[in-house]
């Protein structure tokens, strides 16, 4: 299988993990989505150097995992794309901050080691939590949550438009690719006197693609706004489910569980 293909079918992976039939699939798309943004919210808005404090906030991730039945390889085998990003930031703040923090069995901890720990988890989990939002929700409702409000939808509109145009520019670039592979059997990738125009080519093939799919929108009656069946209000269970979540990740950003279940064990 090409890097297209498995690419391709990693999007239709998680597309088809959103259609099961657990008590987080069944939740209102609305309710998920405000329950991940305050997760991720608190999670960065952490001290630096909380590196204690941040651990509890796994357990969502995990009870997520559980209770919906996603494999955790399907979050685990997407994170890397993350990592780099946050190990420049983590790796900049190791060098920066050489100030100890606390010494640990004779060993100095540095600031900067609390700092590139703390970025690090910080994006393993708000990444986690984004991808388990779409693991558990199906597309057309998310995109149906995001054109709905009017304030909202020329944002959701982008980023949904742009969601199902990454199928055509797949589609596009496999297609170059095998032909360029064809003609020059001997390279295992493009190159460099060729890349310029290879991308440029790509482009105007993807808009091309992109008008003919938004005119096939548009002749099918799209309007903006995504239509699904998403029911129109909130439940008990919803509210429920999103009030206690909520609350739990305010007690887990005011209070470090790691240091008392510490004291807790240790006295």
């Amino acid at each position: 299988m090409s890097k297209f293909h498995r690419a391709a079918a990693g999007i239709d992976h998680l597309e088809r993990l959103g259609e099961g039939a657990s008590f987080f699939h069944r939740l209102h798309p609305a309710c998920k989505s405000l329950v991940t943004l305050i997760y991720i919210g608190l999670v960065v808005s952490m001290p630096n150097t909380a590196v204690s404090a941040l651990i509890p906030f796994a357990l969502y991730p995990a009870l997520v995992c559980a209770a919906a039945g996603v494999p955790v390889t399907a979050v685990l085998s997407r994170l890397p794309a993350a990592l780099p990003f946050a190990l420049a930031g983590g790796i900049s703040n190791l060098i920066l901050m050489k100030d100890a923090a606390f010494v640990l069995g004779g060993f100095e901890i540095t600031r900067g080691m609390l700092s590139f720990c703390s970025i690090m988890i910080k994006t393993v989990l708000s990444v986690s939590a984004a991808l388990l939002l779409i693991a558990v929700t199906p597309f057309s409702a998310l995109a149906a949550c995001l054109t709905a409000p009017r304030f909202l939808r020329p944002l959701g509109l982008q980023l949904t438009l742009t969601y199902r145009y990454i199928g055509g520019l797949l589609d596009e670039a496999r297609d170059m690719w095998t032909a360029y592979s064809l003609r020059a059997p001997d390279s295992r990738a493009v190159r460099l006197s060729h890349f310029g125009s290879f991308l440029g080519q790509l482009l105007l093939r993807s808009f091309d693609r992109a008008q003919s799919v938004y005119y096939a929108m548009l002749c099918r009656g799209f309007t903006g706004v995504y239509h699904s069946s998403v029911r129109a209000g909130l439940n008990f269970a919803d509210i429920l489910y999103a009030a206690a979540a909520c609350a739990a990740f305010v007690f887990l950003r005011m209070v470090n569980v790691s240091v008392l279940l510490g004291r807790i064990v240790a006295g």
